[in-house]
């Protein structure tokens, strides 16, 4: 799945465990509850979530995002 994430706008993603989040264009933040730490996505940049925690996207201030399940993931 692809989509534009624009500029204060979130998406949670429920369980993401599995999930690789693709930055395509612009800059994506995304937040894994829980963790103390964020991350923030340039274009061409990717994460794969390795817990089932809840995530917040967010584009900052739009970002170009792929969601991709990975292979063997639940």
């Amino acid at each position: 799945m692809s989509f534009r994430l624009a500029g204060r706008s979130t998406m949670l993603l429920r369980r993401a465990s599995g999930l690789r989040i693709v930055c395509h264009a612009g800059t994506l933040w995304v937040s894994e509850y829980r963790q103390p730490e964020d991350s923030v996505l340039h274009a061409g940049e990717a994460i794969t979530v390795d817990s089932d925690r809840d995530v917040v996207l967010s584009g900052l201030p739009d970002a170009q995002v792929a969601l991709i399940q990975v292979a063997g993931a639940p």
